[in-house]
């Protein structure tokens, strides 16, 4: 049972990416470019993206920079500390992201308005415990 929950979800997650890439595409932006941005607005520096993505801190260096390359995101020194730098989203960032939300949220509302409210509540009730299942094991 467990392989065939997990085949659904890679499965609606695929669907979902595929029926968004056109609007990705034309923004120049990757599949996993929209949570990097989503990520980097929370944490801006390097070493915390790489650690909150759970990417490997060169794979995250060289997304920034192909972002940096194509004006998403800017790099930034840090005024305390000139040898750390933060990067920020431009606004060609944050206007890709929003675009990139919408598209996703418009594919993925188009499959949940086949569920009823109370179906809603609960598939992301069940969603939230199955992510958080470290912490109520762990308190």
């Amino acid at each position: 049972m467990s392989w065939t929950i997990l085949t659904k979800l890679w499965r609606l997650t695929r669907e979902l990416r595929e029926e968004t890439l056109p609007t990705l595409e034309a923004l120049g932006l990757a599949p996993t470019d929209p949570w990097l941005l989503a990520e980097l607005e929370r944490h801006p520096y390097p070493s915390l993206l790489a650690h909150s993505t759970q990417i490997p801190p060169p794979t995250i260096s060289h997304m920034l920079k192909r972002m940096e390359g194509l004006g998403l995101v800017q790099r930034r020194l840090e005024p305390q500390d000139l040898r750390r730098y933060r990067f920020e989203l431009t606004e060609k960032g944050r206007s890709a992201l929003e675009e990139s939300r919408r598209a996703m949220q418009k594919a993925l509302e188009r499959r949940l308005s086949r569920l009823g409210e109370e179906e809603k509540a609960l598939l992301e009730g069940m969603l939230d415990r199955l992510l958080n299942i470290e912490a109520e094991e762990n308190p």
